[in-house]
């Protein structure tokens, strides 16, 4: 968790928003804490997130997933996610099946062809950069708890 702390700190050292905190810390603790109150707010889709931060070309939230999510491309913006506990697959690369915009920089589908598929367990830390297909699937009576951050390009 220290190193968690730490990927906070430098990212907040950063910032250039002359508004915006320059320093911003979530504990394990507040991030267990969170993850409790997301599991009784799950939409119908089996997810629930809550922004913990807006640092202007940056935000985090925090993401509990019950159901595995559709297939999605953000165009200008890449993702890094910091798992904090249970387990899911994340499919990346491939091509999106049946993609639809949700937006003119936002692609979703039903799922991923050809993409590569990894296991991701508490204390992994992945990137995703924009342009990028992923999905994120959840097995049956599974459950993941992440730190979501999305950086514009």
């Amino acid at each position: 968790m220290k190193s968690i702390a730490m990927l906070l700190s430098l990212a907040g050292a950063s910032v250039v928003a002359a508004d915006a905190p320059t320093f911003s810390l979530w504990t394990a603790d507040n991030a267990k804490q969170v993850g409790k109150e997301l599991a009784g707010k799950l939409s119908p889709q089996g997810i629930a997130s809550q922004k913990l931060a807006d640092m202007g070309n940056y935000n985090f939230a925090l993401v509990l997933r019950r159901q595995s999510g559709t297939a999605e491309v953000h165009q200008k913006m890449a993702d890094i996610f910091v798992i904090q506990s249970g387990e899911a697959d994340l499919v990346t690369g491939g091509t999106v099946v049946n993609p639809t915009n949700s937006s003119p920089t936002e692609i979703r589908g039903a799922a991923i062809r050809d993409g590569a598929e990894r296991h991701l367990v508490a204390g992994d830390v992945l990137t995703i950069p924009a342009g990028m297909p992923h999905q994120v699937k959840v097995a049956p009576g599974k459950e993941i708890l992440y730190i979501a951050i999305k950086v514009a390009q």
